[in-house]
């Protein structure tokens, strides 16, 4: 959980990833007494401190300034505790924790039983006070682009509070919810889960009154054991919805679609959206105009009986579902059709999400913050329907468990079969994409004919697409230089990986 000195922060205008920023949020007001009553916890420091009033939280210790409250955790790699003093230095109003401190003289201290569930105590005894409907946003795929998608919807006719950038986690969504705009009439919050027992904790603090499941896929496996382990943790976002919530969940989904009241102990009503008629909301005319738009009809609104027509500004048929969602969580909040249309076709792009870049005569297709098989294979749908050669820059997808390899051959399959003109891939699982690509046994070292880090093969077998022209290597730094030799004028690249392979740097490299 912990990067460098501390953990993570929050802040209102930067990222909470944005670790070296020094800019902290600013929204909340709450006194060191109803602090220590929302978490419970043993109060060490002078008792005129208790009116004090804490306008922000953070857990990196970088951030710590006037005023604030600072969380201390312990990660694998630092302990948050070490901090404190430091943080009173700077100006902290307040430190909670779970190890002893005595507080010198000015000095306020709160020990929990878990600094974790404090910090989530605190976020959920606030929301309650605030009393938002909150929209809890999770699945496999796709949270932040709905997320951001429902966001644009409902703001054509309330103010809306979001999560930032997919701060989704056991910290970030706390944070995020301690810094809830005085004028917020809504909140949207993306809910991101990795272990059992996760998503009990994030509903116990945001308790929503919508929830959105994008869909089941094979992301966190290694954690989660199988899609049936994932579905089971993440359809319990359902569980706690009033009697007058939704459940909208992504019916075109194998474990989604079968999904009945007496399954989630709700009595909310369930909407199903996706590209079959037979789910509540529906796409229909879907035509794509490449990479620059796609056009369709939403069927299925209470608020247009008839149809809506949507063009999304948004290259990729995956991103309808999306607008699915939002469509339906904005008729269930009582939008009409036009402020619908209106929120999905202004909905702007993200960076590292399917992020279209001009640059230098081609076209870079940024998709590099996350990547999983069902992304990937999306992704590269939508790269097939662009001008000129197509050229997919690939990197290694984690936590697929033992099922890992085959998944990566099975993406270099995909791409193959797509018309991909140039696959470049760097990593160690990335090798099995390659021999997908070619459609080579998967226990072939097709590593051996590597000169200088990286292969070259030119291949052509009636009998199976394949990729004719790849390259792999084991460092970006050596890949973008080969791309920049390779690419022209013209061409559409795709770059995407797992967040941890920096592709990133293979965008800003192409970019500039």
């Amino acid at each position: 959980m912990c990067q460098g000195n501390g953990c993570w922060c929050v802040s209102r205008t930067v990222p909470f990833d944005t670790l070296n920023n020094n800019t902290r949020g600013i929204n909340v007001k709450y006194s060191i007494e109803k602090i220590i009553k929302a978490c419970n916890g043993n109060y060490l420091g002078d008792n005129s401190l208790l009116n004090r009033e804490v306008t922000a939280f953070v857990t990196d210790s970088r951030l710590a300034g006037e005023a604030c409250a600072y969380v201390a955790l312990v990660g694998e790699r630092v302990d948050g505790h070490s901090f404190i003093k430091d943080t009173f230095s700077k100006g902290a109003y307040l430190s909670i924790g779970e190890q002893d401190y005595e507080p010198c003289e000015g000095e306020a201290y709160i020990k929990t039983a878990s600094s974790l569930e404090a910090l989530g105590s605190i976020a959920s005894a606030y929301m309650n006070e605030r009393n938002l409907p909150v929209v809890g946003v999770t699945g496999s795929v796709g949270k932040t682009g709905t997320k951001e998608m429902i966001a644009s919807v409902l703001s054509t006719s309330m103010n809306v509070a979001k999560t930032k950038g997919n701060h989704n986690n056991e910290i970030g969504l706390p944070l995020t919810c301690l810094e809830t705009p005085d004028d917020a009439q809504i909140s949207v919050l993306e809910m991101g889960i990795s272990a059992p027992g996760e998503m009990d904790y994030l509903i116990n603090i945001i308790q929503p009154k919508v929830a959105v499941v994008t869909n089941i896929g094979v992301s966190h496996m290694e954690i989660l054991g199988s899609k049936e382990g994932i579905y089971k943790e993440k359809i319990k976002i359902a569980g706690g919805l009033p009697d007058d919530g939704l459940l909208v969940i992504n019916g075109d989904d194998e474990f989604l679609s079968a999904v009945k009241n007496e399954d989630i102990a709700t009595h909310a009503p369930v909407k199903r959206f996706g590209f079959d008629r037979k789910n509540d909301i529906y796409a229909d005319d879907v035509r794509t105009n490449g990479l620059e738009s796609t056009s369709f009809k939403i069927f299925g609104l209470q608020c247009a009986p008839d149809g809506i027509d949507v063009s999304l500004k948004l290259p990729g048929r995956h991103l309808i579902l999306n607008a699915l969602a939002a469509a339906a969580v904005g008729d269930h909040f009582g939008l009409t059709a036009g402020e619908i249309v209106k929120g999905i076709e202004s909905a702007g792009t993200i960076k590292g999400r399917m992020n279209v870049i001009k640059a230098h005569g081609i076209t870079v297709i940024d998709d590099a913050y996350n990547a999983s098989p069902v992304s990937m294979k999306a992704a590269i749908e939508a790269l097939s329907e662009a001008g000129g050669r197509k050229i997919c820059v690939l990197g290694d997808m984690f936590e697929l468990g033992d099922e890992s390899d085959k998944m990566h051959y099975e993406v270099g399959r995909f791409a193959a079969e797509k018309g991909v003109c140039v696959l470049f891939v760097c990593g160690e699982q990335s090798v099995e994409i390659a021999k997908g690509a070619l459609g080579v046994n998967p226990d072939a070292d097709i590593e051996g004919c590597a000169q200088e880090e990286h292969i070259e093969v030119m291949m052509s077998d009636p009998q199976c697409p394949v990729v004719p022209e790849f390259y792999i290597f084991k460092e970006n730094d050596r890949m973008i230089k080969k791309i920049k030799e390779v690419v022209r004028p013209g061409d559409t690249v795709l770059v995407k990986a797992s967040n941890s392979m920096r592709f990133s740097e293979v965008v800003e490299g192409l970019s500039k």
